[in-house]
């Protein structure tokens, strides 16, 4: 089993998600001093640390749990209306899942998700942790 196999539903699910929250973002004033963060942080392979890969992998693990969680919601929904009202909801959820991972932001977590899906090296770096990760939790 690839890695693309495993995170597609995830990635996918976050994309949806993660894409209108972070229009809202954009126009909510800065809760931070700091200069804002690139919307894609710069992300290749080889500059991924091992603690970069972890916390994606945790990262990852939450927004699973967040999914499950809110999938079965969403689907009970009766209308379209309703379901949107929990998909924002599940979106809250799962950026501030991300967020409460350590070095890790939304943004890097979608750029690692994008680089692993093209680099089969590094998908397998991130399916091993996830397997290991699995095992003792």
């Amino acid at each position: 089993m690839t890695f693309k196999t495993l995170i597609a539903p995830v990635m996918t699910a976050a994309l949806a998600l993660a894409t209108p929250l972070a229009a809202q973002e954009t126009e909510a004033p800065q809760e931070s001093e700091a200069p804002a963060q690139s919307a894609a942080p710069q992300v290749s392979a080889d500059s991924l640390s091992e603690e970069q890969i972890d916390a994606f992998v945790e990262a990852l693990i939450a927004i699973e749990a967040v999914r499950a969680d809110y999938l079965p919601r969403i689907q009970q929904q009766e209308s379209e209306a309703e379901q949107k009202a929990v998909i924002e909801e599940a979106n809250v959820a799962a950026i501030e899942a991300v967020k409460g991972v350590d070095n890790m932001t939304p943004e890097t977590y979608m750029a690692i998700g994008k680089v692993a899906q093209q680099n089969e090296e590094l998908n397998a770096r991130i399916v091993a942790k996830l397997e290991e990760a699995r095992k003792e939790g």
